[in-house]
């Protein structure tokens, strides 16, 4: 049968593992037999095959009766040199934990980018918030781009950072100066000119941005540095209204000047009577529209007066040109302003525009200017450019 082929098989193996273990055993020295009382226990029995002799006891026996041998290995004994593992209940061995590697934070460049531009910050924000609430366009618009560059710059180098959570507070604070006032930078930004909203947005923007700059230089331990030499060189005043001509003669409300024409055969009075502001006016139209000024804004109208004196010398030219609109411009500080062009037939008058005249002939209208509400005329100017280096210039805030 196949189960007793089985089993004389393995009988056979054992019997093979016996015969090899007993050949390759050492033989043992025999015993001292001079002492006496010592009986001769015959041929000595190698410790090889003892040892496989206990073990291989009653293998036959449990194969002939159909009984497998029991699998489960045997405790193998300790060595001197290696301890135990304890077993059940035992106290296991501690293991070794291996820290988390610590990440390489960029909190010394985000407390250096903050000490090496806020004073900058600061000080195109003080500029800026001085131009508006000069209602000083030019300045204005200049230091809004300015401040507006700079922030957005610092926005993008400081969001590239990555800081540890002691840092997260001044580097919240930071990135809400910067927002601030990059948004009172875009607030001015085009060709948008000063109104009431635009002006309160952008002092508005300015303060916040100060406000949360003040917040972020409190989280740092070193005071900020020193500002560049270009932004600490900033002059804060406003600049001076320019001299009222070329000679240095200012001119005021009902003065007139003279001058010879091109061909210096004629002379001509040039004159502005006058200069108010009003917020609207009508067009002489079939639907008789309303020309509103924008809010915080205004129509400033400057009334000007061209007269041909009259001929001199032998010329025989006895016209003469008057000056074009284009001529005109509004000077309030560091801001020019342009005329508007107006359209005939209003509640304003007659619009003053080119003209020839003859000897005696006269042109009169007005000037229109859309300026900021707030504009002081006392320190406005209007200059005339009638070619070459004549430009003369009146205060609008002085009459004869």
């Amino acid at each position: 049968m196949i189960v007793m082929d089985l089993q004389n098989a393995v009988v056979t193996i054992l019997a093979l593992v016996v015969f090899t273990s007993i050949l390759s055993s050492p033989s043992l020295a025999a015993p001292d037999t001079a002492g006496a009382g010592i009986t001769d226990p015959g041929p000595p029995q190698p410790a090889a095959a003892r040892n496989i002799s206990c073990l291989l006891a009653g293998v036959e026996e449990r194969l002939q009766s159909g009984h497998l041998l029991d699998p489960t290995p045997g405790q193998v004994p300790e060595t001197a040199d290696e301890p135990g593992v304890p077993v059940g209940n035992g106290t296991p061995l501690p293991v070794e934990e291996i820290p988390e590697p610590v990440p390489d934070y960029d909190d010394d460049e985000l407390a250096m980018l903050v000490e090496e531009n806020s004073i900058s910050l600061m000080l195109l924000s003080v500029q800026n918030a001085y131009a508006l609430y000069a209602w000083d366009e030019l300045p204005a618009k200049e230091s809004a781009a300015a401040l507006r560059a700079l922030a957005a710059r610092l926005l993008k180098d400081s969001a590239a950072l990555q800081v540890s959570d002691d840092r997260k507070a001044l580097q919240t604070s930071f990135t809400r100066a910067l927002e601030s006032y990059e948004a009172a930078g875009a607030a001015l930004q085009g060709n948008t000119l000063l109104n009431r909203t635009t002006v309160d947005a952008a002092l508005e923007a300015n303060r916040q941005g100060s406000d949360h700059l003040r917040e972020a230089s409190g989280y740092l331990q070193r005071p900020v540095l020193k500002a560049p030499a270009e932004i600490a060189a900033t002059s804060l005043s406003l600049p001076r209204p320019r001299d009222a001509s070329g000679s240095g003669e200012e001119l005021v409300l009902l003065q007139r000047y003279v001058y010879e024409d091109r061909s210096r055969a004629n002379d001509i009075s040039l004159m502005l009577e006058s200069a108010s502001g009003i917020g609207v006016y009508y067009l002489f139209n079939e639907r008789g529209e309303a020309v509103l000024a924008e809010p915080g804004r205004m129509f400033l109208l400057v009334k000007v007066k061209v007269t041909n004196l009259g001929h001199k010398g032998e010329s025989r030219t006895y016209k003469i040109r008057t000056p074009d609109p284009r001529d005109f411009t509004l000077q309030y500080r560091g801001t020019t302003y342009a005329p508007i062009k107006l359209a005939s037939g209003t509640s304003l008058g007659e619009p003053y525009a080119a003209a020839t005249l003859d000897r005696y002939g006269m042109k009169a209208g007005y000037i229109v200017f859309d300026v900021p509400e707030a504009l002081p005329l006392d320190e406005c100017f209007v200059q005339v450019n009638l070619g070459g280096a004549t430009s003369p210039v009146w205060a609008l805030g002085k009459t004869l």
